[in-house]
C-alpha cells in the first residue's frame, strides 16, 4: 500500500502520505535546541525573509543521493529564502555523516525524531522540504526536485495559499480512499478534480491510469481516459507512449493499427516522434513484432515536412537504413546510409562513420548471394 501511494502521489503538489500537519498550519518552532555546528538558535530566525524552508532528513542512502541537489537549490534562492535542515537522529552521527556540515545552512539534531512525531510525518517519506511565508504558515512540502519550482511560484507572486489547501485537501481524501481499498471511490474523485479543467490536469492521468488496471482491472476504460487526455491535449507525447505500453499486452493488439494510424496522423511533423515508435517496435519479440508498422511508421517520418535541419534528415536517414538492413534489404540500407552521407558530410563528428556504414551495406549486398550452405558430404 505504501509503495501504491508513492506511485500516485510523486507528482509535486500531492502527498505521498496522510499527513496530520495540514498546509495553512502555522509553525512556531523546531524540538530540538541542539546544531550541529554547537551553536543556539531560536526558530524566528529563520522566518527573517519572505520564505523559509525547513529540509528534513535521516542519514541514510536517500539523503546521501539527495545533498548535491537540496545544497544547489539553497545556493540558487540563499538571497531571498532562508533554509534550516532537521536530521534525525544523535548529532555525532549526524555530524559524521557525509555532507551533513556542508550543505551550506544549519542542520538541526532531532535525536528521537520528535518533530516527526509533533507534525505527523511519521509516514513520510524522508528526505522532505517544507516551505514557509515569513510568518511561519505551511505553504507546501515535497521532495528537492520539485523544490525550487514551488519556491520560484512563491517569489514571483504565483503561489495561490487558498488553491493549495483545497489541493490538499483533495490528496487527504484521496490517499483516504486508497487507503481503505476504495479503489473506484479514489478514482472518481481524481477524474472529477482531472476533469474539471479544460486541458486537464497532467500530473492525475498517470494514477487514475494506475487504477484503472493495477486494482480495478478496467483496462477498456483507461484507454477511453487516454484517448481524453490526447483530446484536451494534442500532440502531448507522454499519453501516447503511455497507450504505447498498454498497447504491449498482446490481448490488445487489435488495436494496434489505429494507434498507430492516429501516431502518424497526429505526429506526422515530428519525424524524430515517428523514429522514436518505429525504433521501440522493432525491438518487439518476434512472435509480436508487425514489421509493417514499423515501415509505415519510417515511410511517415521521411516524407516529414517536420525535419528542421539537413542534419536530422540525416540522422534519420542512417536509423532508417539500420532496420532495412535488419529485414535483409541491404540494398535500400545502402541507398539510405549514401542519403545520410549527402546530409551530414559537413558533420564532422559522424560523416566517417556514415561513409563507413554505406561501404558495409555495400559489401554485405555483394556478399549475400555467394554465401551457401555448406555441403557436409563434400568434406
Amino acid at each position: 500500500m505504501k509503495k501504491l501511494f508513492v506511485l500516485f502521489f510523486a507528482a509535486a503538489i500531492f502527498n505521498v502520505f496522510a499527513a496530520k500537519i495540514a498546509i495553512g498550519t502555522k509553525i512556531s518552532g523546531i524540538p530540538s535546541p541542539v546544531f550541529l555546528d554547537g551553536k543556539t538558535r531560536n526558530f524566528k530566525e529563520f522566518l527573517d525573509k519572505k520564505y523559509c524552508v525547513i529540509y528534513l532528513w535521516k542519514p541514510n542512502q536517500a539523503a546521501l543521493g539527495d545533498f548535491a541537489r537540496i545544497a544547489g537549490v539553497c545556493d540558487r534562492f540563499k538571497n531571498d529564502v532562508d533554509f534550516v535542515g532537521i536530521g534525525i537522529g544523535n548529532a555525532g552521527v549526524l555530524k559524521k555523516f557525509p555532507g551533513a556540515i556542508r550543505l551550506g545552512f544549519p542542520v538541526n539534531a532531532d535525536h528521537k525524531g520528535a518533530v516527526l512525531e509533533n507534525w505527523g510525518l511519521g509516514e513520510a517519506v524522508l528526505p522532505l522540504s517544507l516551505v514557509l511565508d515569513k510568518n511561519g504558515t505551511l505553504l507546501w512540502r515535497g521532495r528537492t526536485p520539485a523544490l525550487a519550482g514551488q519556491l520560484q511560484r512563491c517569489l514571483s507572486g504565483k503561489f495561490n495559499l487558498l488553491e493549495e489547501i483545497r489541493l490538499d485537501k483533495f490528496s487527504g481524501a484521496v490517499n483516504a480512499e486508497v487507503k481503505a481499498g476504495n479503489f473506484d471511490a479514489a478514482y472518481k474523485l481524481l477524474y472529477q478534480e482531472w476533469n474539471s479543467k479544460e486541458e486537464g490536469v497532467p500530473e492525475l492521468v498517470a494514477p487514475m491510469i494506475s487504477l484503472l488496471t493495477k486494482k480495478l482491472n478496467r483496462y477498456e476504460e483507461a484507454f477511453k481516459l487516454l484517448h481524453e487526455a490526447q483530446k484536451k491535449a494534442p500532440g502531448y507525447l507522454r499519453w501516447y507512449e503511455m497507450e504505447y505500453r498498454m498497447l504491449a499486452d498482446k490481448q490488445f493488439a487489435a488495436k494496434e493499427k489505429e494507434f498507430f494510424s492516429r501516431v502518424k496522423s497526429v505526429f506526422a511533423n515530428s519525424p524524430g516522434v515517428l523514429m522514436a515508435f518505429a525504433i521501440a517496435e522493432s525491438k518487439r519479440p518476434l512472435d509480436e513484432l508487425d514489421m509493417k508498422n514499423v515501415l509505415s511508421l519510417l515511410e511517415t517520418g521521411w516524407r516529414s515536412n517536420g525535419f528542421k535541419t539537413d542534419q536530422e534528415r540525416g540522422f534519420f536517414a542512417i536509423e532508417y537504413a539500420k532496420i532495412f538492413s535488419s529485414i535483409g534489404r541491404n540494398d535500400l540500407a545502402m541507398q539510405m546510409a549514401k542519403t545520410a552521407y549527402k546530409y551530414l558530410k559537413d558533420d564532422k563528428k559522424h560523416s566517417e562513420g556514415v561513409k563507413q556504414a554505406a561501404l558495409h551495406y555495400g559489401k554485405m549486398l555483394q556478399l549475400a548471394p555467394k554465401v551457401k550452405i555448406p555441403d557436409l558430404k563434400n568434406k
